[in-house]
């Protein structure tokens, strides 16, 4: 506890200094659509949509056997759901929306929520805490979501490290949320077009890309190893069986341009687990 304690306490600090990244050098990572930018250290590289280095580059990442899962990522506008500003009052409900989204295991869970800046406005710094293995209440991971709203449209960081690593690559974080900058007009845009079943994908988790179908599957994944560990008998065998056919059902359909259905219908998946 005194080890993610002290985590916390330099994530929280590295917001007020992400000049101490900047002086050691920084490259600029630009979207593949052009809509927006921000810095990253150099000992970063680009992080894409699989493990094995191909498809559409999504973020940044220093992820190695010595250092773990290390992302950065800006998830993609959407609509604004039931949130339409970021501020003190909104915090609690925006924070209640992420958690109900994020941490759908008991392993994981929110350690702290606070006010901060992004693209010029107010946003909420949620940080959580994975303790799922090979994690462990020692040695968490942490996942850390920088939520904003600007020009109509909602907007969030994804940053995930280890918290005996905070040191190292809190300021990476820190650093890419106060230098992201949007391409000339976005901000400005009126509100996305909401989808006929946009109200099924949570307002928090960005549009249904391959990224956030992928995030979904994961779910599954995680729900069903856990249930397999508790239960080896043949109906729950059975169970999972069914859950993970019905997800690679999807995931073909869905192809690398998956849709609001597409999303609607693995978490539905995942509500059956639970």
């Amino acid at each position: 506890m005194l080890l993610f304690a002290r985590a916390g306490l330099l994530a929280g600090l590295a917001l007020t200094m992400p000049t101490a990244v900047a002086a050691q050098g920084t490259r600029t990572f630009d979207a593949p659509d052009g809509s927006y930018k921000f810095n990253y250290p150099l000992d970063f590289a680009l992080d894409h949509e699989f493990a094995d280095g191909t498809g559409d580059v999504t973020g940044v990442t220093a992820s190695s056997p010595a250092n773990g899962d290390v992302i950065v990522t800006f998830l993609s506008p959407r609509g604004l759901g039931d949130f339409k500003e970021v501020s003190e009052a909104t915090r609690p409900g925006i924070t209640d929306a992420f958690t109900k989204a994020i941490a759908r295991l008991p392993s994981i869970t929110l350690t702290s929520s606070s006010m901060t800046t992004m693209l010029g406005q107010p946003a909420i710094d949620m940080v959580f805490q994975n303790v799922r293995m090979p994690f462990s209440k020692d040695r968490p991971q942490i996942k850390r979501y920088i939520f904003t709203v600007a020009g109509g449209k909602a907007y969030n960081f994804e940053c995930i490290y280890r918290a005996d690593k905070a040191e190292q690559f809190a300021p990476a974080c820190n650093l890419a949320i106060s230098t992201v900058r949007l391409r000339d007009g976005a901000a400005k845009a009126g509100p996305a077009a909401a989808d006929e079943d946009d109200e099924a994908v949570p307002a928090v988790a960005g549009s249904c890309t391959k990224l956030e179908l992928n995030k979904r599957s994961m779910q599954v994944t995680d729900l069903t190893s856990d249930m397999l560990m508790k239960d080896q008998s043949p109906a729950m065998i059975e169970r999972v069986k069914k859950a993970h056919d019905a997800m690679t059902a999807i995931d073909e359909r869905a192809t690398q341009a998956p849709s609001a259905q597409d999303c609607k219908d693995i978490d539905a998946i995942i509500a059956t687990l639970k």
